[in-house]
């Protein structure tokens, strides 16, 4: 119950057109003799599109900018986010921003609107097909009934004996730790140049941040806590490239926290941050056996004479 007691649910509720319709054989491919195939950019995988993808990008963008806000303090669930009490205040303002830029987005998309149908329309490898889009785009009006961003928040109470099982919010947590896990060594492995000890800590905070408060008690989440948490502190401020140790360690901590298996031994203890740094690390170089420093006949430079080298 600490996880229902700590978070508020919040429900995003942004609407966006697709600006697609599903493609029909008869009207919208000519087959046989002389027949055509819509080029991809307006016919793939059986839909089509009937307005630029491009256009209507800006409000999609900030649909995902709202999903983003909330995962990156919540986790999924019942439709929504389970977002921590302490960070609502903090997340409407956040929302409250985006549905701004939302808002100045979709007015600025309808004001052109008619601009952006007719040269679409008239694109090189569109306009043979304006015949068969040309009644099928909706005007503005309608189409503007087809956006809308809000957003509600709700505080859970469940029924006793019907509360929700916490492992598996844990686990829904740990799920989307990975996630944004694997997302980070993909970043990291298409790098061409080193990246700072500093900027690689700034990557691992919010996800650091996210296990810290959505933990509410967990062991299995203050387990892989623990360990980001050691991570985090062994890396160096200097610039790490790829033939770093640290690289390694890092790459192979992020990849196994997005395998359900391997987090399963940092649960257990037979897992650690410092036993992957002791399996990655090269070897020391073996000590040498001290000699006996050989004695020099040679006569000791003046001291005047060294001084005119340097």
């Amino acid at each position: 119950m600490e996880f229902i007691r700590g978070t508020t649910l919040v429900h995003l509720k942004i609407r966006c057109w697709s600006g697609e319709k599903k493609a029909s054989r008869d009207s919208d491919i000519q087959i046989g003799l002389n027949g055509k195939i819509p080029p991809k950019k307006m016919l793939d995988l059986g839909r089509k599109k009937i307005f630029p993808p491009l256009a209507l990008a800006p409000m999609s963008n900030q649909r995902k900018a709202a999903e983003r806000a909330c995962a990156a303090i919540g986790t999924r669930f019942m439709g929504g986010y389970a977002v921590p009490d302490g960070q609502v205040d903090e997340l409407i303002s956040r929302l409250e921003t985006i549905n701004q830029r939302y808002d100045a987005e979709l007015a600025e998309f309808l004001a052109t609107y008619d601009e952006k149908r007719d040269t679409w329309l008239e694109e090189e490898d569109i306009h043979e097909f304006a015949h068969i889009l040309e009644n099928q785009i909706p005007d503005s009006t309608e189409v503007a009934a087809l956006y809308g961003f809000s957003f509600k928040l709700y505080k859970m109470d469940p029924l006793e004996g019907f509360e929700p099982d916490e492992e598996e919010v844990a686990n829904q947590v740990l799920h989307e730790i990975g996630a944004g896990c694997r997302e980070m060594v993909t970043g990291l492995l298409k790098r061409s140049t080193a990246i700072s000890g500093a900027k690689l800590r700034e990557m691992l905070e919010p996800t650091l941040n996210k296990l810290d408060m959505l933990s509410f008690g967990n062991g299995r989440i203050l387990a892989v806590l623990r360990e980001f948490k050691s991570l985090y502190q062994m890396i160096p401020l200097e610039r790490i490239d790829k033939a770093h140790p640290q690289f390694g360690t890092t790459i192979s901590f992020l990849s196994m926290c997005d395998d359900a298996e391997k987090l399963e031994r940092m649960y257990t203890g037979d897992f650690s941050v410092s036993q992957l740094v002791k399996r990655i690390s090269p070897p020391a170089a073996p000590v040498a056996t001290a000699q006996p420093i050989p004695t020099n006949t040679t006569p000791a430079t003046p001291v005047s004479r060294a001084v005119g080298y340097f």
